[in-house]
C-alpha cells in the first residue's frame, strides 16, 4: 500500500519549491516582460499587459494559484503520486504557454521591423515567470515517491 505524505517529503525543502515557484510566478506576472524600442521611444509590457491582449495568457497566474491550492491539498492528504503528476502537468503547460507567447510576439514584432522597431529585449518578469515554472518541475522531480510495503 502506498503511504501518503511521508514525513521525509513534508520536511523536505523540495516540497516548498512548488509554492515558492507559484509565488514567484504571481509576482513576476505583473513585472515587465518585454521592452520594445520604436522610433526612440521605449514601450514596456508586463504579463498583465499581454494577458489583456491575448486571452489565454491569463492562465499563467491561474496555473500558479492552482499550484498553491494543490500544495494545500497535498498537506490535507493528496497522494504524493497525484501531487507530482499535477505539478508537472501545470508547470509544463505554463512553460509551453510562455514559449508560444514569446514566439507569437516575436513573429508580430518581425512584421513591424519596417516600421522602425529597432530592438526588443526580454525583461526580468518573463525570465522570473519561467524560473518559477522550472522550480515547480524541480520540486516534483525531487520529491521521493513513497515506498510500497
Amino acid at each position: 500500500m502506498e503511504q501518503l505524505n511521508t514525513n521525509s517529503n513534508r520536511n523536505s525543502l523540495a516540497v516548498w519549491l512548488s509554492p515558492a515557484g507559484a509565488i514567484v510566478i504571481l509576482v513576476c506576472f505583473f513585472l515587465p516582460w518585454l521592452e520594445v524600442s520604436c522610433s526612440g521611444k521605449k514601450i514596456i509590457g508586463s504579463g498583465l499587459t499581454f494577458a489583456l491582449k491575448a486571452a489565454p495568457l491569463w492562465l499563467i497566474p491561474a496555473f500558479a494559484i492552482l499550484v498553491l491550492l494543490l500544495f494545500i491539498w497535498y498537506w490535507k492528504g493528496l497522494s504524493l503520486t497525484w501531487f507530482k503528476i499535477l505539478l508537472m502537468t501545470l508547470a509544463a503547460l505554463g512553460i509551453l504557454m510562455l514559449v508560444f507567447t514569446y514566439i507569437s510576439i516575436e513573429q508580430k514584432l518581425s512584421g513591424f521591423v519596417v516600421r522602425r522597431i529597432t530592438s526588443h529585449q526580454i525583461k526580468g518578469g518573463l525570465i522570473g515567470t519561467g524560473i518559477g515554472f522550472v522550480s515547480i518541475i524541480l520540486s516534483a522531480l525531487a520529491l521521493r515517491t513513497a515506498q510500497r510495503d
